[in-house]
C-alpha cells in the first residue's frame, strides 16, 4: 500500500499546477483508495521531504542558478554549455529560461505533494499528537518553499490544496503579503506542533526549533525587527544548538548532524546512484589524479569569482573550507583556479554524484547574524549586537567564541557601518550556501553592490525574475513582473 501511495503522490506531483490542463481530470481522483492507516500517514510525508532533496532544480543548483550565481560571489566556469544560464549569470534573462522553469515547477511540484499531506492526513484515524506533527512537518516545507518563491518572483501563485479539478489550475497570483500571512501561519503551526528534538526515529526532520528559526528569517525579510530579534533569540538559546568549535567540521560527512544545524535537507548519498551533491558541476576538470591512475572527470561549471576569493581576510580559516585551490587524491596534487570546496565529500571522489553531504537551510550561525541585524535596525549598535557578529567571527579566526578577543571582535561602529559589517559577514559565513542574493536584495544593495564591481546590465527590475513564459501561457489569470514584458 504504501508503495502505491508514494507513486500516487510522484505521478501527482510530476507536473506543475499549469500542466493538469492536459490530463484527464477523472484520473485525478484515484487518491480515494489511499490515505486509510497511519503508515499512509507517513508515506505522504516521505514524498513531501523527498521533494527537497530534488537537488538539481530546488535545493542545491537549482537555487545557486538563482541566488548564487546571479551575486558576486560565483561565475560561469568553463563546464557551462548552458545559454540560459550564461543568461542568469549576464542579465540578460527573461521569462524564457529553462532554469528559472524548472525551479518554479519542481517548487509546485513539492508544494502539491504538501498539499496532499495536509489535505489528507486529518482523515485518517490516528494519534492526534502524531498526527500534528506530521502536518507541522509537512506545513513548514509548504513555507520554507513559499518563502523562497516569494523572495524569488514577488506576488505567486497561493494553492493550498490538492488539485482535483481543472478549475483548480488557472490560479492567479496572490500579492506577496498574503503569501507572507500564510508562510507565518504555517510555521506558527509547525512551531506548537513539532518534535523538541529529533531523535534516531525522526533525524533530519523539522522540529520546533526549525519552524522558530524560519519564522526569524522571515519576519527579518518583512523588517518586522523585534519578532525577527525574539524568535532569533529563542533559538541561540536553546541548549541543544550552538557554534561547532572548527568552522571547517560543520561540512564534513562524518559530522552531517551537528549541533550547528538547525534545518537540512538530507542526502542521500551512497546508494550506487546520483543522488548526493553533483560534485562534478563544481570540481575541475580533469585535473586530481586518482592512485589507480586516470583523473577525476570534474567540469567546473560553478565556480566562485576571484574577487569573492581575493575578498577573505588574513587569518579567517573560512576561506579554506569555501575553497580549494589545490588537492592531492592519492595520484599527486593538483593545483587549480579557486573552486568550491565546501560540499566536497573525499570518499565519492571516483562517484561525483554520491557526495554525502546534507544541505543546511538554517544553521546557528545564521541566527546570531540575524539577531545582531535586527537588535542593530532596533536601537543601533548594542554589546548584544556586536556579541552575536563577534562569536561568528572569532571561530572564523580560529578564537575561543566566548571570549573577547581585540583582534577580532568588532566595536565602535555606527549603525550603518555595522549593517555593511553584517552584510560582509554573511557572505564570508554563507558562501556557497546560497545566501548572497537574498540578503543583498533584502537590505537593497543588490543594484549598488553588482554596479560597483562592473556589472553595466542589471536593472532595477531584477529584484524579482520573471514568472516563466510557459506558465503564463498556460494560465492566462497570471501577469508578468515588471520589465519582463514586451
Amino acid at each position: 500500500m504504501k508503495k502505491l501511495i508514494y507513486l500516487f503522490i510522484f505521478l501527482l506531483a510530476a507536473t506543475s499546477c499549469n500542466d493538469f490542463l492536459q490530463e484527464d481530470p477523472a484520473s485525478l481522483m484515484v487518491d480515494s483508495n489511499f490515505y486509510k492507516t497511519e503508515a499512509d500517514a507517513d508515506a505522504a510525508l516521505v514524498a513531501v521531504y523527498d521533494g527537497l532533496n530534488d537537488q538539481s532544480n530546488i535545493f542545491y543548483r537549482g537555487i545557486y542558478l538563482l541566488a548564487e550565481l546571479t551575486t558576486d560571489n560565483a561565475e560561469c566556469g568553463q563546464g557551462v554549455a548552458n545559454a540560459n544560464i550564461f543568461a542568469l549569470k549576464n542579465f540578460t534573462y527573461g521569462p524564457v529560461n529553462d532554469r528559472i522553469y524548472l525551479l518554479y515547477t519542481s517548487v509546485y511540484k513539492t508544494i502539491a505533494n504538501a498539499n496532499v499531506a495536509i489535505d489528507k492526513i486529518p482523515a485518517i484515524p490516528f494519534a492526534d499528537a502524531k498526527k500534528n506533527r506530521l502536518l507541522g512537518e509537512a506545513k513548514f516545507v509548504r513555507a520554507l518553499l513559499y518563502f523562497n518563491m516569494v523572495r524569488l518572483f514577488g506576488d505567486v501563485p497561493l494553492v493550498l490544496n490538492q488539485v482535483t479539478s481543472l478549475g483548480d489550475v488557472n490560479v492567479p497570483r496572490t500579492e506577496t503579503a498574503k503569501v507572507y500571512e500564510q508562510i507565518i501561519s504555517d510555521l506558527e503551526f509547525a512551531e506548537q506542533n513539532l518534535d523538541a528534538t529529533n531523535s534516531t526515529a525522526n533525524v533530519g526532520r523539522a522540529t520546533k526549533a526549525s519552524a522558530t528559526g524560519l519564522l526569524a528569517k522571515v519576519y527579518l525579510t518583512l523588517k518586522d525587527y523585534p519578532k525577527a530579534r525574539d524568535k532569533a533569540k529563542s533559538v541561540l538559546d536553546n541548549a541543544q544548538f550552538g557554534l561547532v568549535d572548527n568552522y571547517f567540521d560543520v561540512f564534513t560527512p562524518q559530522n552531517r548532524f551537528n549541533k550547528e544545524i538547525v534545518f537540512a535537507i538530507q542526502n542521500k548519498g551512497n546508494t550506487g546512484a546520483a543522488n548526493g551533491f553533483a560534485m562534478a558541476l563544481f570540481l575541475p576538470r580533469s585535473t586530481i589524479a586518482l592512485p589507480g591512475g586516470g583523473t577525476v572527470a570534474g567540469n567546473s561549471a560553478d565556480v566562485p569569482t576571484e574577487e569573492f576569493y581575493k575578498s577573505f581576510k588574513v587569518g579567517d580559516l573560512r576561506k579554506d573550507r569555501t575553497f580549494f585551490t589545490e588537492y592531492d587524491a592519492g595520484g599527486g596534487k593538483a593545483t587549480f583556479r579557486p573552486h568550491w570546496y565546501k560540499f566536497f565529500d573525499p570518499s565519492t571522489i571516483t562517484n561525483l554524484g554520491e557526495g554525502t553531504l546534507n544541505y543546511p537551510i538554517l544553521r546557528y550561525s545564521d541566527l546570531l547574524l540575524t539577531y545582531a541585524e535586527a537588535l542593530n535596525e532596533i536601537g543601533g549598535p548594542s554589546a548584544e549586537a556586536f556579541e552575536a557578529i563577534n562569536k561568528v567571527r572569532r571561530r572564523a579566526y580560529g578564537k575561543p567564541v566566548a571570549a573577547a578577543n581585540a583582534t577580532t571582535d568588532l566595536q565602535g561602529l555606527s549603525k550603518t557601518a555595522l549593517q555593511d559589517a553584517i552584510l560582509d559577514e554573511r557572505r564570508w559565513e554563507f558562501g556557497f550556501e546560497n545566501h548572497r542574493w537574498f540578503d543583498l536584495v533584502r537590505t537593497g544593495k543588490l543594484l549598488s553592490t553588482l554596479q560597483a564591481k562592473g556589472n553595466t546590465a542589471i536593472k532595477d527590475y531584477h529584484v524579482l525574475f520573471p514568472l516563466p513564459q510557459r506558465e503564463l501561457d498556460v494560465n492566462k489569470s497570471l501577469t508578468q513582473n515588471k520589465g519582463y514584458t514586451n
